[in-house]
């Protein structure tokens, strides 16, 4: 039991650990605000991206493709959308801090936090078919969704703009870098014929510096004084985020038998706090993005508990 439970906060820890020199490089004005926009801008743009295509590009879905996986990751997220919009509806009433709950609800950082959580698991820096799977299929829902919801609840009554929705789903570098990645996949291209040293190691820096570049910057824009003024919304959003949502899930994903790896990465999918990209596309849109922070916030302090809780438990039933 003690070694589980060390095991999953060895899992969890350094996360959080580069997370928090993030925060304190920022607040003893190491890390500029301009470096922090320059750094986000070059992570969303060119580093993410190459690492999703040469994990896209290097999997092989054939052997890995499960419907019901995809039924839970996409299913799942599509119903408790639906399920938080209406309790938001009901319990919080005002529209555009409706769409900022149910976006830092839905939304969680699964490309950042989750794929660092699931390669300390593993124990490798390649991430397993199932977690570029849900990557495929996920990360474009997310989008679908928080344009939405936002729009909805910001412009009551508006029209949504479907070629502006559409337009925003496929120009996100991290949609293009895994379409692109595809291919390569299917056709066994990558595999099959080696790419030119010198492009396959660029390539292999730059999904290197990924992961801990990007906890360091989710770390530094961690704001402390967006929480008070929304303070049980947020909270409730965050345990919705993190503990309800896994909850259902991850008894389903072994209940239809699926593998250990699909499980992994279904409870991080559902079980990472709320993305940094809540925060940006809520501002953007118009929302409340002082709740918006504020679950983000939240949802990442309270995830170092439920995290190793959640890992523990995994660890204990022999998933991991």
């Amino acid at each position: 039991m003690l070694e589980n439970f060390i095991f999953s906060l060895n899992m969890s820890l350094p996360i959080f650990i580069l997370m928090i020199l993030g925060y304190f490089l920022r607040k003893k004005e190491i890390l500029s605000t301009s470096f922090l926009e320059c750094a986000n801008t070059f992570l969303f743009q060119i580093a993410l991206p190459a690492k999703l295509f040469l994990d896209t590009a290097t999997t092989d879905f054939t052997q890995s493709f499960d419907p019901i996986f995809l039924l839970l990751a996409v299913g799942g997220t599509i119903v408790f959308f639906i399920l938080f919009w209406v309790y938001g509806h009901f319990v919080i009433k005002e529209p555009k801090k409706i769409g900022a709950f149910v976006h830092g609800a839905v939304r969680g950082n699964y490309v950042y936090i989750g794929f660092a959580l699931i390669q300390n698991i593993l124990g490798t820096g390649t991430l397993p078919a199932e977690a570029m799977l849900a990557s495929a299929f996920v990360l474009p829902l997310y989008n679908i969704l928080a344009v939405l919801v936002l729009t909805v609840t910001n412009n009551p009554g508006k029209k949504i703009d479907k070629k502006n929705l559409l337009k925003q789903i496929i120009t996100n570098p991290m949609i293009v870098a895994i379409l692109v990645g595809l291919p390569f996949s299917f056709l066994s291209i990558y595999t099959d014929f080696t790419l030119p040293f010198a492009i396959d190691k660029s390539l292999d820096y730059l999904g290197s510096m990924t992961t801990p570049l990007a906890l360091i910057i989710i770390g530094a824009n961690t704001k402390m004084t967006a929480i008070a003024e929304n303070m049980s919304s947020i909270i409730t959003a965050s345990v919705f985020r993190l503990i309800l949502q896994p909850l259902i899930i991850v008894p389903l994903a072994i209940l239809f038998g699926l593998g250990n790896n699909a499980i992994l990465v279904l409870f991080v999918v559902f079980g990472v706090p709320s993305a940094a990209n809540v925060y940006i596309v809520t501002k953007k849109m118009g929302g409340d993005a002082d709740m918006a922070s504020g679950i983000i916030v939240v949802s990442v302090i309270m995830s170092l508990f439920t995290l190793t809780v959640g890992i523990f438990m995994l660890r204990t039933i022999g998933v991991l």
